[in-house]
Parts: C-alpha cells; sequence; structure tokens
C-alpha cells in the first residue's frame, strides 16, 4: 500500500520563462502510425487528429504538475523532426520490436533476451526501468496512478496502466511526465517540489532523462538550444500547444 506524501497539486514551473508560440500544424515526426487503445467514443475513428495529441501532452504535463513545455522539449529529442521517411519507418519498427518484447516478457517472464525486453521504446523512448520505477515513484510519493483515470480508462472499461513503454501511445505520454516530475524531485532535492526551477536545473532534468555522461550532457545541450531558439522565435516547439 503506498503511503502518500505529496498533496498531488503540487506545480513546477520555469522561472522567467517568456511566451512560446504554439504550434498548430502537423507532426513531422514520429512516423504516423501509433499503438493506441480508443476510448469508447473513438471505436469507429480512423485517426487521431495531432491537435488532439497536443492536448493529451498538455493535459499529462498538468496532471504530474510539471512543464508543459518540457514534457514537449523532451518529445521533440526523441522524435527528431529532420528524419526522412526510412528513418521514421526504422524507428517504429525498432520500438515496436521492443514494445513486443516487453509484452510477452511480461507474461512469460525471461522468454525474451534483455537487450530487446528491457531496452527503450514508445512514444517518448522510455527504458522499461525507468518507466516502472517512475510509476512506482508516482504512487509511493503522491499517492496516485501515474494515468489520469481519462487516461487509463478505455472502451468497455479496459485498464490501459500496463507499464509498457510504447504499448499506448497517450499512456507513454503520462508514464513520461511522471518520470520526470520524479527527475525534478530529484535534481531539486524536494519530494514534492512546488515552485519555480531555473533554466539550470531544467537542463539538469533534461540530461537525467538522458542518463549521465558524454551523450546525456549533448541532449540535454540540444535541447536547451532549441528552446532558446524557440523562445527567440526562430525554431519551432512540434508537439506545445496552449
Amino acid at each position: 500500500m503506498s503511503s502518500k506524501k505529496c498533496t498531488g497539486c503540487e506545480k513546477t514551473f520555469i522561472a522567467g520563462l517568456p511566451k512560446i508560440a504554439s504550434y498548430k500544424g502537423d507532426f513531422p515526426s514520429p512516423l504516423q502510425a501509433m499503438w493506441y487503445v480508443p476510448e469508447r467514443h473513438e471505436i469507429f475513428k480512423l485517426e487521431i487528429s495531432d491537435k488532439e495529441i497536443r492536448r493529451w501532452i498538455k493535459n499529462a504535463a498538468m496532471y504530474h504538475g510539471i512543464p508543459h513545455v518540457l514534457l514537449a522539449i523532451i518529445l521533440q529529442q526523441e522524435n527528431g523532426p529532420n528524419g526522412t521517411t526510412f528513418q521514421k519507418i526504422g524507428q517504429f519498427a525498432e520500438r515496436s520490436i521492443t514494445t513486443f518484447g516487453a509484452i510477452v516478457d511480461k507474461h512469460l517472464f525471461g522468454i525474451f533476451p534483455n537487450a530487446i525486453a528491457k531496452g527503450s521504446s514508445g512514444f517518448t523512448n522510455m527504458s522499461r526501468a525507468a518507466l516502472i520505477d517512475a510509476a512506482e515513484y508516482t504512487e509511493n510519493q503522491y499517492g496516485r496512478n501515474p494515468l489520469s483515470n481519462e487516461a487509463r480508462y478505455r472502451a468497455f472499461g479496459w485498464d490501459q496502466d500496463t507499464r509498457v513503454s510504447g504499448d499506448d501511445f497517450r499512456a507513454d505520454l503520462y508514464y513520461c511526465a511522471a518520470h520526470l516530475r520524479q527527475l525534478i524531485d530529484r535534481v531539486t532535492g524536494s519530494p514534492c517540489h512546488n515552485g519555480p526551477i531555473t533554466m539550470s536545473q531544467l537542463r539538469l532534468v533534461i540530461k537525467g532523462y538522458n542518463g549521465s555522461g558524454a551523450m546525456a550532457e549533448k541532449y540535454a545541450d540540444d535541447a536547451m538550444n532549441t528552446l532558446n531558439r524557440a523562445i527567440a522565435g526562430t525554431a519551432i516547439l512540434y508537439f506545445y500547444e496552449e
């Protein structure tokens, strides 16, 4: 049983962040295909609009009390807008294989090699270990499920909290936001962080999402460069819409 320590109303924001322009066009990436379990009213839909997905992104950020722009930046980092169609197809295939391995391994433990079953996958390219740790952190520290009820329960009462990255496009956003909340708490040294973070702290959170070492440093630098250019109006945050 989880012991709730935070109120669940905590909200982190970026100190002094100027207004950033919303994007309302089509996503340049990822491949326009996704694994998704529909809600009852979506059963006969042939597609989900990019605008609707951006609403999911904003809602996931709000649910976990993290900066909306932070989740948008991470998604752009993990789904590079300049990839070719061939690269997008390859990425979708690779992540789908990893997700399939994780689902099978979850029910038939050990049947898939760890390199596949425990690899990073999904829209947010999260590893299985990071996802599970973030979900458990949300339950233990904030006393609630990592998915909102709206995102969790789908058509006919299906529970989409499977704890598998890539199993569902919308669920991925909530697991990612949960992990970013966990990283914010870690970077600030406040288990229930509520209030502003600096740009330097933001960079550390982004770095933490990619791990540690030189690659994580570059990942953070690239993300901060994109953010600063978006602030200046010379870059677009494709997953950000107010």
